[in-house]
């Protein structure tokens, strides 16, 4: 905690020397926007904005891992279906999703699903490489131990049962920790298209609260708006911290 509060007592100063430098009608002072920050966040105005760009970029952020978790396993173990489909994700991948917004709102219109949509299009591809290159590199000897604790010619076992103990002992516990750390990072890209899906055709969230202050002049409301996606985005962060704290144990113990 002490250096987080050291990182942030950083940032407050540089913010009030860049304050000081290029004057208070393009930077206001710190404390001023917090100042307002703790006033707005009073009314109903603020949380209504808050709200609906977390229900949108927490949605788009559990539909892409519990959409491209499976799909990355999947390529990954399956030789046959990865030499066909990867071409695909490779090609397609370095395209920026952002672009085809306006194509979403032609189609879906211009609801949250277009924007949620654009979230899912864009983490899926991140936590879908992860993902398969973690079982692609998975080391052989743990499918020969697996193999040697839960044998084919036992009497019993059948070979449905047995692919789904590899799926649930071996496939998931070897790509989760890749995948978590995936969502953790590509949290922070969710944020970034959040912003520019909520610039266009809305009157909700934060993206919009930035944009309409921007275009009114009213830097503190956009600052106010500015720092909720910090916090918003630092939250979704640490939430990954916990889910991967939580689900992936193993990671933390050491042989002596």
């Amino acid at each position: 905690m002490a250096k987080y509060a050291l990182t942030l007592a950083v940032i407050g100063l540089l913010w009030h020397l860049g304050a000081l430098h290029f004057g208070e009608f393009i930077l206001p002072k710190p404390h001023k926007v917090l100042a307002f920050a703790f006033s707005y966040v009073r009314e109903s105005e603020f949380w209504t904005h808050f709200f609906i760009s977390a229900y949108r970029v927490c949605a788009g952020l559990f539909l892409a891992f519990f959409l491209a978790f499976p799909l990355g396993i999947y390529m990954g173990y399956k030789k046959r279906f990865d030499s066909f489909f990867s071409p695909f994700v490779f090609i397609t991948y370095p395209v920026p999703k952002i672009v085809f917004l306006p194509v979403f709102f032609l189609i879906f219109g211009i609801g949250d699903f277009s924007r949620i949509f654009l979230i899912v299009l864009t983490v899926s591809y991140q936590i879908a490489v992860v993902t398969r290159a973690s079982i692609l590199h998975l080391d052989p000897k743990y499918f020969l131990s697996f193999k040697s604790l839960l044998p084919l010619h036992v009497q019993g076992t059948p070979k449905k049962h047995f692919r789904t103990e590899k799926l649930v002992h071996l496939l998931i516990p070897a790509a989760l920790p890749s995948a978590l750390t995936a969502l953790r990072i590509a949290s922070g890209t969710a944020i970034a298209v959040l912003f520019m899906a909520e610039s266009f055709a809305t009157q909700e969230g934060l993206g919009f609260l930035i944009m309409d202050s921007w275009g009114r002049g009213e830097t503190l409301p956009m600052f106010t708006g500015i720092i909720s996606l910090c916090v918003l985005g630092a939250a979704l962060y640490e939430f990954c911290n916990f889910l991967e704290q939580k689900f992936c144990k193993w990671k933390n113990f050491q042989i002596k």
